[in-house]
């Protein structure tokens, strides 16, 4: 397979004797190093994170609580959990799946970071690095999957727990391969996995995963706003958006009052200029938009062309917030 991705290593004046590299895994010192993802982690963080220290060597450890779908992963992977930051004592940190510092836990001190591995676009707000950085960004579907690599190019097999993990975070972010973002990498990758991890019937196993990430009805609706939700910098404005991915997707459109609610506590505790909850319809493959207020609406309205839908903004073949959401609305404020 003909490998095509951008490889970025970025250097600048460091005090440290030896830079972290991402291409000699046994060279590196890994005391107190600490791999992790954004906040409201999914399991693409998560899984990514463990894959990363099994390579490397490290710990894996995840910023916040995570999700069902990622405790239906670990469980059915029989996988202990990453460990809280707040539990974990770093020297260096490693992340994967964010470059952004709206997306950056506030325990992580900017000048130890020595690696990223990421699926991406670097915007407006890129963490700020002070030392030699080892940086992987690819247009692949997941981070899962360039770990994946990582591990085939290093000659290293992953152990059947941690593939079977590192098949969950691709499955998770390219939704089982419904999404726009899967690449023909993601497919053979978790194809490969899957066999190491013994798994006769990936897609059973993501559909599985799809079930576990829709059961939400136990959940309140402040909590969901935040479960898959991610902060960005366009044009100057603090702009938050949540996604909420279900095959059950009425069961939550039904709960608009609760959403509205949520949204403008949170709205107005995190300071947003702009707020967006977007329930995916993985099985119909659209999206129903929610905002709160007229200034999020002229957003909504600049940026996507939908069908209204009792409040909900209907956006037929609309499924990824990094492909589609997020740039069209980017577009949409830096144009104000």
């Amino acid at each position: 397979m003909k490998l095509r991705y951008l490889a970025v290593l970025l250097s600048v004046m460091s005090s440290s004797s030896m830079a972290f590299d991402l291409t000699t895994p046994q060279a590196n010192n890994t005391d107190k190093l600490v791999w992790t993802g954004h906040l409201s982690p999914d399991t693409d963080t998560v899984t990514s994170a463990i894959a990363a220290a099994y390579i490397y060597g490290g710990t894996a450890a995840v910023p916040e609580d995570i999700n069902p779908e990622s405790r239906f992963v670990l469980e059915y992977c029989k996988t202990a959990a990453p460990k809280l930051l707040k539990d974990v004592s770093a020297k260096q940190f490693g992340l994967v799946d964010f470059n952004q510092q709206t997306q950056l836990h506030q325990s992580v001190d900017e000048k130890n970071i020595v690696a990223i591995v990421d699926h991406h676009a670097i915007g407006g707000n890129p963490v700020n690095m002070t030392q030699v950085a080892s940086i992987d960004i690819r247009p692949w579907g997941s981070a899962a999957t360039i770990l994946a690599n990582h591990a085939e190019t290093h000659g290293i097999t992953l152990p059947a727990n941690i593939a079977c993990t590192t098949l969950g975070g691709i499955l998770s972010d390219t939704m089982v391969f419904r999404s726009p973002t899967t690449t023909e990498y993601d497919r053979s990758y978790a194809e490969k996995l899957a066999k190491v991890a013994g798994i006769k019937d990936l897609n059973a196993f993501g559909e599985k995963m799809l079930e576990a990430k829709s059961d939400l009805s136990h959940v309140s609706a402040a909590d969901i706003l935040t479960l898959d939700y991610k902060n960005f910098a366009y044009g100057g404005k603090k702009v938050g958006i949540g996604v909420a991915e279900t095959i059950t997707a009425q069961q939550l459109l039904d709960r608009k009052p609760e959403f509205i609610a949520a949204m403008k506590a949170y709205k107005k505790e995190a300071g947003l200029d702009h707020l967006f909850f977007s329930v995916i319809d993985t099985k119909n493959k659209h999206a129903n938009l929610l905002w709160i207020d007229n200034a999020d609406q002229k957003i909504a309205n600049a940026a996507f062309k939908g069908k209204a839908s009792e409040q909900w903004l209907v956006l037929e073949g609309v499924t990824s917030r990094k492909r589609q959401i997020g740039p069209a609305i980017q577009k949409a404020v830096e144009a104000k």
